[in-house]
């Protein structure tokens, strides 16, 4: 049998929506991977660019990794979230054989040996019930191309714990076991608003496998248009502080909290109970009750200064 047709293949979940600009360049680097065979599912979310235009050009010309291209045939989902949860629910009852699913942005860069990375990490649970999760850091670039620099490193395990309170991952670095793809979309599709944090949620919540790649592999374009910017600097530190004093976060937990508690069965004994008492800490009247339930929960977030936000948050009922 010819090496090429072992090369393990992985089901790439290209999400698109007026992405004309970049669209080619993350194509071409998806196509550029090696050690990897790649089914590209494309799901666009009613696009009013040149979106689908260069998609059917890109397609007709599909070399390199791109073995095969599947168009997801929905209405417009009207969110990044909601579009990529409906990319891998298709995907997963299209293809029973699929082991490997990558969710993938339309604007960034994949680096060589990114597939390759991940499935190596991986290999050990293709087979495995249990749930499987890579993700990592990435490199932060410009409209231009220019580095901004490296996302933050994260030194603390990921958990649930964690997965609560914040995604150290983007979505544009995961990729997952078919266990985890069965997981996310077993059931009706939850309202979340980021599909990579509650792809760390319940993936960590069911005592799944989670690795954190300290190595970035993926070039993540920052402009006017990302559905949820770099975490890097001063600036975005000051954004993510107006986005808790203004409530934001709150709702945000609210729908990701809720869509726990409707998948509670998947979660272990240990997850339930702090998700429970996670609920609680945002619930509870008085600051002081707030305070010590979520101290209870060990919902944390990894820097210490994100820390100390949580804490406010939570003070100010805006968690």
């Amino acid at each position: 049998m010819p090496e090429l047709v072992r090369l393990p293949i992985v089901h790439v979940l290209l999400a698109t929506y007026n992405g004309e600009r970049f669209l080619s360049r993350q194509w071409h680097s998806i196509a550029a991977q090696q050690g990897v065979r790649v089914v590209l599912h494309v799901g666009d979310d009613g696009s009013t660019d040149r979106t689908l235009e260069i998609l059917r050009a890109l397609a007709a010309e599909a070399t390199g990794a791109i073995a095969q291209v599947h168009w997801l045939q929905a209405p417009p989902r009207r969110s990044a979230a909601r579009n990529f949860l409906v990319l891998l629910a298709d995907a997963v009852q299209r293809c029973p054989d699929a082991a490997w699913f990558a969710f993938c942005d339309q604007d960034d860069v994949w680096l060589p040996g990114k597939l390759q990375a991940a499935v190596a990490v991986l290999a050990p649970y293709e087979h495995d019930a249990r749930p499987a999760l890579y993700g990592g850091r990435t490199v932060a670039v410009d409209e231009e191309d220019r580095e901004a620099g490296l996302s933050p490193l994260f030194e603390r395990p990921p958990t649930f714990r964690n997965a609560m309170a914040q995604s150290i991952m983007g979505g544009n670095t995961m990729v997952l076991n078919r266990a985890t793809a069965r997981l996310l979309t077993d059931g009706p599709l939850p309202e979340v608003v980021s599909h990579d944090w509650w792809t760390y949620q319940l993936v960590s919540g069911a005592g799944g496998f989670v690795h954190y790649d300290r190595q970035a592999f993926v070039r993540y374009r920052q402009h006017g248009n990302n559905a949820v910017g770099s975490n890097l600097g001063w600036r975005a530190r000051m954004l993510r502080l107006r986005r808790l004093l203004r409530g934001d976060y709150r709702e945000w937990n609210w729908l990701h909290v809720k869509a726990m508690a409707d998948r509670a069965a998947a979660l272990t004994a240990d997850s339930r109970e702090v998700l429970q008492a996670f609920a609680r800490a945002r619930e509870a009247l008085l600051p002081w009750q707030r305070a010590v339930w979520l101290r209870r929960s060990g919902v944390f977030r990894q820097k210490p200064g994100e820390q100390l936000m949580l804490w406010l948050a939570c003070l100010l009922r805006r968690m």
